[in-house]
């Protein structure tokens, strides 16, 4: 067997699923089956939010240990399944560590989803939300202009700022003075239904639910680490609403006077 082959294999595979938004126990996981194919005496893994460190060890080699930094994180739920699938193909022996490396690294350079799938399914669900807290078919029409200017903020923010809480803070500041401008030509409209669910695509629901599986696991790093990440992309969903809605107050009264 090629120890460091079936290192960096492990390595790769750790990498894609905390990449992906994986529980931090996941990642270490299915990093310790891979490297216990090898049936070496020392197996040590170690994970967080932004970092995987792991060592292989055996009296017959010489120790092998690394660290990887995760700068890039999403949610891509499919990338997870896959490597948790490949992983079960190596503890099986059904594939060769050649295979797995070559398929781990597939699984990493491929896009899952093109990103016109990802705005389509971003406007869609603005006006689901909207329509399943009650809206009606304005609001819903709100609700999809919400989204398109979602997209459009992503597409020209999200690699100039690089900050989560400040592209949030203007998606929903837009979000909030489209709302709040529609509602005013459409008395039908609610600007409160709107708001909330335009803003339910921008939720950090995995981030939290991750958190609340890395605390009950132990990982009391990791699941603050991720909850302060959760917080941190709330607030700034809030400050954006709060900002854009007395933005529109201010200029209304100024307008009025």
């Amino acid at each position: 067997m090629d120890k460091m082959l079936l290192y960096k294999t492990a390595m790769l595979a750790g990498e894609i699923m905390a990449q992906s938004g994986a529980e931090t126990f996941r990642v270490e996981d299915t990093m310790i089956r891979i490297l216990r194919t090898s049936h070496f005496q020392t197996i040590e893994v170690h994970a967080t939010t932004t970092g995987i460190m792991a060592t292989l060890a055996d009296p017959t080699i010489e120790p092998i240990t690394g660290v990887k930094r995760i700068s890039n994180r999403s949610n891509n739920l499919s990338r997870i399944n896959e490597v948790n699938q490949i992983s079960r193909n190596i503890c099986e022996n059904s594939i060769d560590l050649n295979t797995a490396y070559d398929k781990l690294s597939a699984v990493r350079n491929v896009t899952t989803y093109s990103g016109l799938t990802v705005d389509l399914a971003t406007i869609i669900s603005t006006i689901g939300f909207v329509g399943l807290f009650g809206g009606n078919i304005i609001d819903c029409m709100i609700a999809a202009l919400n989204g398109l200017f979602i997209v459009i903020i992503s597409r020209l923010l999200a690699k100039r700022l690089g900050s989560a809480f400040m592209v949030d803070a203007a998606k929903s500041l837009v979000i909030a003075i489209i709302t709040m401008l529609s509602v005013s030509y459409f008395s039908q409209a609610h600007s409160e239904i709107i708001i909330i669910g335009s803003i339910m695509p921008l939720v950090p629901g995995i981030p939290i639910t991750n958190a609340i599986r890395d605390t009950l696991q132990g990982d009391y790093t990791s699941g603050m680490a991720r909850a302060t990440e959760a917080f941190v992309v709330s607030l700034g969903i809030a400050v954006g609403v709060g900002f854009g809605m007395g933005l529109y107050n201010f200029i209304e009264r100024m307008v009025n006077v």
